[in-house]
């Protein structure tokens, strides 16, 4: 009501005020009121009291006086219940109230109506946001009613929408679709989920729609916004085929192609899923969980907080009414995860960490995706097929079906179809589609879990393999996605690759990303950028050498969670290797597909640091790059004494022939070109005892083997070589390496003995409680410690504890490397000590350290081995100085004058030609001072 017509009315009425109170109009606009009355209404002489009323300034409404459907509703009632008629001023006021009277009837009417058909849902699998203030027209969907043919429908609104207003809506329902009106009144944009309910439907006949008008916004000046009538349209959909999904096809295609695809698809279209209610089922393959004689595992449920509650309801009964899940009432017990996605929504997680340990584990392999690619040859047209919710159109067999049970405040659900988390899940879908698909596999397609891929060399033979493949999914009931199918492509992506008839390369969308990626800080970080990188290093020359730097990062860091955030040392080197690879990420070539009738090209080469390797063919007079392939050298591998560079060389050509292209070179010919002359010789060469067996494994291929200087054979060499930077003179190298081969072979304590070592050294201990938990100890605490504890962790930033065990990080200073050195305790260390040195022929203080270095610190270590060596009794008798005696001649006048009496034996001698015993008994010892001899 205007706030003159109150004034007007009631001059002296006096307004309450609510200050709490806030008013917006359909728009979403505030509406600034003046306060509420509480006033009485008659109409047609029916009264009505103390109704509340809203009192605005004049100039935000046109109207004097409104009245709500809330106060026409109530006299209405009053006025079915009463027997006296109506009587009104005028014709006019009587034709506008017969039609409000009509509404509120029709409005009953459908209230109490038995057509109920269900709910309606959102139509889209994926989370939609409504910008602020804004009105959407999406497309829902009813999951009961009459799905094969289109009827009238009318959807009631819900009014439990957060933040949102769905309009009162009259629509023809074809298959199971209907659009809905949603405004949303928040300044900030509001999301709808897949299972949030939009309102009821209720199957209408007889209604005619006159017609469908709509309002236009259109603004005209700062602030003002101008609204006309227009004719509405429901927003036309994209090209279906038979309500199904829309289709993505090439753009290369013809408009009669068009049409014979589009035949095919309706022939077929049973196979493709028309909404994510519609799952396909097969019995064919069953899940099966086998654990033996352990008995259930059983978890309560965890808490949630009160927000995910919704979410989980809305996810909880999806899942029922598609026959996902049902109420259970199992012995076993896992409980639920509730995990945000990207797009905001919620996804429904299960932890069957604990069923899977005790679950027997299926042996059934998952095909390498890198082999899989390399079947794609000779081909033109590509078309991607993916199924609709894959696993859960897998059946659980009935005896497992106990043992999915997982708990929720809601109660104890069990799953019907095969549920993610499961550790055997792969292996059975696997099974599944090469049970499906395995007489089409490699011949014109591929199967890697619920991503199938058909190829074809043209249109016809194309369309061909694509009707096996759908009879073949309608004869075991499997269903497709089609709005994530591709058909009849020149190009498609592919488990991460890109492929088309000229061959295989990174996937843009995966490397734009590799652009703007931020500096590694942490284990974590620097193990996610080497994990896109080590995907795609097929397409890298020289990868193992730009990624050395990166790697040796994560040398000696154990792979577990406390790790992860493990703050690494950032080096220029780190910089220039992370920005190379980048670039050749994103700047990657394209490989060509191998073709099996003609013979391979093999680059081998190997250096110091690494062994490269490249595939090739000579294609249509071109020389094409199939693969490219390298690793670092392994520690031992390192060793100039036990490796020459011949040796270096054939492992590269054993490695490359008989690892890693092995798939390629079976049974084709192959010329290898190397740049070390003894390899072309290799026929007639004398071989050690390993080099005889890598050249039996050689055997089994048909190769020749060319020389190549080393400059001419760039490819491959640049894949192994890494610049020397080091100064260091040739001879300390060799100096080096012959005491590495002298190395003594000493059997260490496992790690359980040492677990058990520090667990006993009480000085340990406290060191572990500090590293373990990353703290720093107080000044207090600190006055406390010994000097051992104080000097540990002093360096604690390089302490690591691995599988219980306490380790130091160190570089090696000759090799560069990052070894883990066993914090020795005090109880231990002289056995490490004679472990290093009495096994190792005594060495000296130097090698001894040295050695013992390699594997083991404690703090004052070089103090304690001198210590030790100093001690050693065989180092003093073997190694001491042979010092000797001064000679000081005994001064005598006669004969036996010096006697030493009661030594231990007594011999018959002869003292100047005289025989003569001497005191056998009492084992008395003479010796003649001027003959200077020990008589015995």
């Amino acid at each position: 009501m205007w706030q003159s017509m109150l004034e007007e009315t009631f001059p002296s009425y006096r307004l309450g005020d609510t200050p709490l109170l806030t008013l917006r109009a359909a728009n979403g606009l505030e509406i600034p009121y003046v306060g509420y009355a509480l006033l009485d209404f008659e109409v047609a002489g029916i009264q009505l009291h103390g109704r509340g009323v809203v009192i605005v300034k004049d100039e935000f409404s046109t109207n004097p006086l409104i009245i709500g459907m809330n106060v026409i509703s109530c006299w209405n009632a009053l006025f079915q219940g009463s027997s006296q008629s109506l009587s009104f001023q005028n014709p006019t006021e009587q034709q506008v109230w017969k039609q409000a009277m009509a509404t509120c009837q029709h409005i009953a009417a459908w209230a109490q109506d038995d057509g109920f058909l269900g709910y309606v849902w959102p139509a889209s699998r994926r989370r939609r946001w409504i910008p602020p203030q804004s009105e959407v027209i999406i497309w829902g969907r009813v999951r009961m009613g009459r799905q094969n043919r289109s009827y009238c429908g009318l959807v009631e609104p819900l009014l439990e929408l957060d933040g949102l207003a769905a309009a009162r809506t009259v629509a023809i329902v074809k298959d199971g679709r209907i659009p809905i009106r949603l405004c949303n009144l928040q300044p900030y944009k509001v999301s709808v989920g897949r299972y949030q309910k939009l309102g009821r439907l209720y199957e209408t006949s007889g209604v005619d729609i006159y017609g469908q008008r709509d309002l236009e916004l259109t603004s005209s000046t700062d602030g003002v916004v101008d609204i006309r009538v227009v004719e509405a349209g429901i927003p036309e959909e994209e090209v279906t085929v038979d309500g199904v999904s829309p289709l993505t096809l090439g753009s290369e295609l013809t408009d009669q192609q068009r049409q014979v695809f589009d035949a095919l698809v309706r022939k077929w279209s049973g196979v493709f899923s028309k909404n994510e209610d519609d799952l396909g089922f097969n019995e064919t393959v069953q899940h099966r969980i086998y654990t033996g004689t352990a008995p259930p595992v059983r978890e309560k449920f965890r808490p949630l907080p009160p927000m995910m509650y919704k979410e989980m309801k809305l996810l909880l009964a999806g899942m029922l009414e598609r026959g996902v899940i049902s109420e259970s009432k199992s012995p076993w017990a896992a409980p639920i995860v509730m995990v945000k996605k990207k797009d905001g929504s919620w996804r429904f997680c299960v932890d069957y960490r604990k069923l899977n340990a005790i679950t027997h584990k299926d042996a059934f392999p998952l095909p390498r995706i890198e082999e899989t690619l390399t079947t794609l040859t000779q081909a033109e047209w590509f078309s991607t097929l993916d199924l609709a919710s894959g696993y859960w159109q897998v059946g659980v067999h009935v005896d497992d079906r106990q043992k999915t049970a997982f708990t929720t405040p809601l109660g104890l659900f069990e799953f019907q179809r095969m549920p993610f988390g499961l550790c055997n899940g792969p292996a059975t879908f696997q099974r599944l589609m090469q049970h499906c698909l395995s007489d089409y596999i490699v011949d014109f397609l591929l199967v890697y879990l619920d991503d199938v891929i058909v190829y074809s060399i043209d249109f016809d033979t194309h369309l061909h393999h694509l009707e096996r493949v759908f009879q073949r999914l309608a004869q075991y009931g499997l269903k497709l996605r089609l709005d994530k199918c591709q058909f009849l492509q020149q190009q498609v992506k592919f488990l991460g690759h890109v492929v088309d008839k000229t061959g295989i390369s990174p996937d843009p969308g995966k490397t734009v990303a590799v652009q703007e990626w931020p500096v590694p800080t942490t284990v974590r970080e620097v193990r996610a950028f080497l994990g896109l990188a080590g995907y795609y290093r097929r397409f890298i020359a020289n990868f193992a050498r730009l990624a050395q730097p990166l790697n040796a990062l994560l040398v000696g860091v154990p792979v577990n969670k406390k790790s992860n955030n493990h703050r690494i040392d950032w080096t220029v080197e780190c910089q220039a290797a992370f920005e190379k690879l980048k670039i050749c990420l994103t700047q990657a070539p394209i490989l060509a597909f191998a073709d099996f009738s003609l013979p391979f090209v093999l680059y081998t080469d190997a250096s110091h640091q690494g062994l490269g390797a490249v595939l090739s063919q000579v294609q249509d007079g071109q020389e094409r790059v199939i693969a490219y392939a390298s690793r670092s050298l392994h520690p031992a591998e390192r060793n100039d004494a036990n490796y020459s560079s011949f040796k270096l060389e054939l492992l590269a050509l054993k490695w490359a022939m008989t690892e890693k292209f092995k798939d390629y070179l079976t049974g084709a010919k192959c010329t290898v070109v190397t740049d070390n002359n003894p390899v072309a010789h290799l026929q007639t060469a004398r071989l050690g005892a390993v080099e005889q067996r890598w050249a039996a494994q050689l055997a089994n291929f048909d190769f020749t083997v060319k020389y190549r200087a080393g400059r001419e054979n760039a490819n491959a060499d640049s894949l192994s070589r890494f610049p020397v930077d080091r100064m260091a003179p040739i001879e300390v190298r060799r100096v080096e390496a012959t005491e590495d081969a002298c190395q003594p072979v000493t059997d260490l304590p496992d790690v359980e003995e040492w677990r058990k070592s520090q667990g006993e050294d009480e000085e340990l201990q406290q060191v572990w409680k500090y590293v373990e938990s990353s703290s720093v100890p107080s000044t207090m605490e600190r006055a406390n410690m010994s000097l051992t504890v104080k000097q540990l962790l002093r360096q604690s930033v390089k302490l690591v504890i691995r599988d219980g065990v306490l380790y130091k990080r160190m570089i090696d200073p000759s090799t560069h490397e990052l070894h883990l050195q066993i914090i020795c305790p005090a109880s231990r260390r002289e056995e490490v000590w004679r472990r290093y040195h009495d096994a190792s022929a005594h060495a000296g203080v130097s090698r001894t350290l040295s050695r013992v270095r390699h594997h083991f610190f404690w703090p004052k270590m070089e103090e304690t081995v001198k210590g030790y060596h100093l001690g050693c009794v065989a180092c003093g008798l073997q190694k001491g100085k042979n010092e000797k005696a001064p000679l000081n001649p005994i001064l005598v006048s006669f004969p036996l004058e010096v006697v030493g009496p009661k030594l231990p034996h007594c011999w018959q001698v002869s003292v100047f030609g005289f025989g003569t015993e001497i005191g056998r008994d009492a084992g008395s010892c003479v010796v003649g001072g001027i003959l200077h001899l020990m008589l015995y």
